[in-house]
């Protein structure tokens, strides 16, 4: 069993209140041109690297058991016929959960007076496609008695060569592009083919990023807000002009390392307080670094080292309800191997309660064998549920009809 809202951490929410206005009456309602650029991935090579009335709403129950969640990028969809085929195979396949992106580089997959629509929609920013993806998989997700969690890229500010063109609303890199990351020689992050990243020590990012999460609650009848790339692009990052003016403002309590990851926490802290606000029933869900910090000598990336994420801290301080570590390595033989799944889960579980615990693993493995035994590991150490990367891995393998027959036969 999950519970929602593990925690309230005080926050003001003055700030995301004036961006997205008074909440409304609900309406009705973690580099290619691969989900590899997500931070769902966990891919060390990237900088990194994706409705039903409340009445009649079945998914808000917080007696569905152990969570089943599937990541469906924004690559995974391209009309509403998309949509509908995604849910009746996550149905069918026996997940109760679809974590479904809509929001890649500051961009929208859903109506937003804050952020264009996405370009992946129509090959141009800003353009209306038509239809309404997020309304889509709540409406297609309700009908079959699924969650339907908005994944949101938190950081990523902006992915290509060229800057964003003009569209209405203009696009935060071009209104605000004193948001990007500085490195520590005082240069921003270049354009590239990869994500350029907005900081996380600037305050008026954080409250954009809490209007955004605010503003899906407000509109949408989602069931949850899960957070990607909730983290700095790596050490260097980031010695912007507000981060520095913010850090002098704190009084230097905490060394700059500590104040970064402080800021990260946040962010989250405010999304968690703006969501709150508008239906405390939502919960509030992020994708981690699968190794917080390298324990065993393997020499390897780490969350909280590296990219500033100390995402037991965002559980324990109540900034987030579930955390859902990308551990996207087989089990060993023997156990505790280089990058073994389950020492790194054994880990996860025994530093957070197993309510706030969703076991990530990807689904790209050549015999479902691994899937099925490291969903067995999971839930002998337990967690509260997993989660799969992602949709079309699985529908590559063919493993859906496995996942039904399998792990996920009973109710």
């Amino acid at each position: 069993m999950w519970t929602r809202r593990l925690g309230a951490v005080p926050w003001l929410v003055a700030g995301w209140l004036a961006l997205v206005g008074c909440p409304e009456p609900d309406p009705g309602a973690p580099d290619d041109d691969t989900a590899d650029d997500d931070d769902i991935t966990g891919d060390d090579d990237t900088a990194d690297d994706d409705t039903a009335d409340d009445d009649d709403d079945i998914t808000g129950d917080d007696d569905l058991g152990e969570a089943r969640a599937l990541w469906v990028t924004r690559w995974d969809y391209g009309d509403a016929d998309d949509v509908a085929t995604i849910m009746d195979r996550a149905d069918a396949a026996g997940f109760n959960v679809v974590l479904f992106q809509v929001r890649g580089t500051f961009d929208a997959f859903y109506e937003s007076s804050l952020e264009p629509w996405a370009s992946e929609l129509t090959g141009t920013l800003g353009q209306d496609p038509g239809w309404d993806p997020l309304q889509t998989a709540l409406d297609e997700g309700h009908a079959r008695g699924l969650e339907v969690h908005a994944w949101l890229n938190t950081f990523p500010f902006w992915r290509s060569t060229s800057p964003p063109p003009e569209t209405q609303p203009r696009h935060m890199f071009l209104e605000h592009p004193e948001w990007l990351v500085v490195d520590e020689w005082g240069d921003p992050m270049a354009l590239n083919s990869s994500y350029v990243f907005a900081s996380p020590g600037n305050p008026d990012v954080r409250d954009h990023v809490a209007a955004v999460a605010a503003d899906i609650v407000t509109h949408y009848a989602v069931d949850g807000i899960h957070l990607d790339y909730i983290r700095y692009p790596g050490p260097e990052y980031s010695h912007d002009d507000a981060s520095l003016a913010a850090y002098a403002d704190s009084g230097g309590a905490l060394d700059y390392d500590d104040w970064q990851r402080a800021q990260v926490t946040a962010t989250a802290a405010a999304v968690h307080d703006a969501i709150g606000a508008v239906d405390p029933d939502v919960l509030l869900t992020a994708a981690v670094w699968g190794i917080y910090e390298d324990l065993w000598g393997w020499w390897t990336s780490q969350g909280n080292v590296d990219y500033y994420q100390d995402s037991l801290a965002m559980v324990d301080e109540g900034a987030l309800d579930v955390i859902v570590p990308m551990i996207y390595w087989p089990l060993t033989d023997p156990p505790g191997e280089y990058t073994d799944y389950r020492t790194l889960v054994e880990f996860f579980a025994g530093s957070v309660p197993g309510e706030a615990l969703w076991a990530g693993m990807k689904a790209d493995y050549g015999d479902f064998a691994e899937i099925a035994a490291e969903i067995d590991v999971a839930r002998e150490v337990g967690a509260g549920g997993v989660s799969i990367f992602a949709y079309s891995t699985l529908v590559e393998h063919d493993y859906l009809d496995d996942l039904a027959a399998g792990p996920f036969a009973a109710p």
